[in-house]
């Protein structure tokens, strides 16, 4: 290389640099949360002045539903749906409502009950919504509360009033496992309508993006947790103008009985704790989609979960089993293309397809 080319080499990148150093950086997005729907709600925005507007349209749109959607208020529509069951009288609901259900209803019709919105019972018997239980519920136990998760008996009418009703006594509807996606969606399509046009909403791990965060990223940061590694990330990916991403885990809720880990995901044709899996993080279009399907993937399993994908466009999976001495890591192509590993902890990625073994 001659001295000429060298100085200019040289000089070109400290061009560069200069150039780099007198353009502004983007403004670091401030985030804002506050305790909603049992959980931490956040919003997250490029725009730092919109952050306390953001934040109050969310916080009221997640406070309404919470009023109706909440199975721990008594004042709810949800209790009064439930403190109704096995009797003829119907009960008014809303719209919002009315969707929710009717979304988680296909989605158990879709897994065969794997995904049951009427699971509480069966949650209770085994410690969970504040129920704590020191053994393992008997087998008849559980049969008997089987008998009131039976999606067929969730009568839903609509009309010139949308009602609905339960028809076995003891049945009680518990939205959980889709609600928090939906109060993501409608605070999402809010916001856009009021003017915002880059933030992250994030209700207990619910998320949804609007915008890019700062221009030309292409999009938002996110990452898988580790399951087996408090405060740790497996991968980062990036969240697509208007996509979303739930996360469903055995890490966060669980119970102990005889010295075993039971998750609070149950398979809700067994009545069991789902053994075997420890994540699964979904990207969809909306974040009602995603948080229904982290939780039906969760119990399927990779295999039968990409089957349930095939006539959902927009979503990719991504599990991981619980085998903490080997951290695997199962996806679907989509998804397995747009994770870059983080950190040093080795994991053996495999694409899943859903083919037969």
């Amino acid at each position: 290389m001659s001295h000429y080319s060298l100085f200019v080499i040289r000089y070109s990148l400290s061009f560069a640099l200069l150039f780099t150093a007198c353009r502004p950086a983007p403004p670091v997005p401030l985030r804002l949360e506050w305790p909603t729907m049992g959980t931490i709600a956040a919003v997250q925005c490029a725009d730092t002045a919109a952050a306390p507007q953001a934040r109050d349209i969310a916080q009221r749109t997640f406070q309404a539903l919470d009023n109706e959607l909440s199975a721990w208020n008594p004042a709810s529509t949800l209790s009064a749906v439930n403190a109704a069951a096995g009797t003829p009288q119907p009960v008014a609901v809303s719209s919002n409502f009315a969707t929710i259900l009717q979304t988680a209803l296909t989605y158990c019709a879709d897994t065969e009950g794997a995904f049951n919105p009427l699971i509480g019972p069966v949650m209770q018997a085994w410690g969970f919504n504040g129920v704590p239980r020191p053994i393992r519920p008997a087998d008849e136990d559980l049969a008997a509360l089987l008998t009131r998760t039976r999606w067929h008996d969730v009568h839903l009418a609509t009309g010139a009033q949308t009602t609905v009703r339960l028809a076995t006594p003891g049945m009680k509807l518990d939205l959980g496992a889709i609600a928090k996606g939906y109060a993501v969606d409608v605070a999402w399509e809010r916001l856009k309508a009021a003017g915002h046009t880059n933030l992250l909403i994030d209700l207990g791990g619910n998320l949804r993006a609007l915008g890019e965060a700062a221009p030309e990223r292409g999009g938002w940061r996110t990452g898988v947790r580790n399951p087996f590694q408090s405060n740790a990330l497996v991968g980062k990916f990036l969240m697509h103008d208007g996509e979303a991403v739930a996360t469903s885990g055995n890490y966060e809720r669980f119970v102990e009985i005889d010295g075993l880990r039971y998750a609070h995901i149950m398979d809700g044709r067994t009545g069991q704790p789902v053994t075997g899996m420890a994540g699964v993080t979904v990207i969809a279009p909306d974040a009602m989609t995603a948080d229904a399907l982290s939780t039906a993937l969760f119990i399927l399993g990779p295999q039968r979960g990409v089957a349930l994908l095939r006539d959902r466009p927009g979503c990719e999976a991504l599990w991981i089993p619980d085998t903490p001495d080997q951290l695997t890591l199962l996806a679907t192509p989509g998804f397995a293309t747009r994770l870059t590993p983080v950190g040093n902890t080795p994991y053996r990625l495999t694409v899943v397809t859903g083919q037969p073994d």
